[in-house]
């Protein structure tokens, strides 16, 4: 994941966890065509939320967070999924602080590249 998007390695933990968390719910066939999701809650993962791993996010800004005339989103990368809470982790390099937000627009189509990353 981070040769495809170029991206430092200040990103490994982040990916590793990204790939523990899908390899959670991919099937696996030494466990008869299950996932281990599946073994451990007696349910089928809905992977319909999973999105491409370092793309461009649009995450809202809730009102009481931003003035009149400050933007409604800002613009971050996708950095992995919350275990805790139902909810996308993303980063913002500008502001070098993440959260987690499940109010995200993606646009999987372009990323950061290293330089745009590294001029931030």
């Amino acid at each position: 994941m981070m040769n495809k998007k170029h991206l430092p390695n200040s990103y490994r933990a982040k990916a590793s966890n990204t790939a523990v968390y899908l390899m959670k719910h991919c099937t696996i066939s030494e466990v008869h065509d299950s996932t281990p999701h599946e073994k451990l809650y007696g349910n089928k993962s809905d992977l319909s939320h999973v999105r491409i791993f370092s793309s461009i996010a649009f995450v809202h800004v809730p009102d009481e967070k931003r003035q009149k005339l400050d933007p409604k989103s800002e613009k971050c990368i996708l950095v992995g999924y919350s275990i805790e809470q139902k909810g996308y982790k993303c980063f913002n390099h500008s502001t070098k602080k993440g959260r987690v937000s499940l109010d995200v627009v993606f646009d999987e189509s372009s990323s950061l590249v290293r330089s745009q990353l590294n001029s931030i």
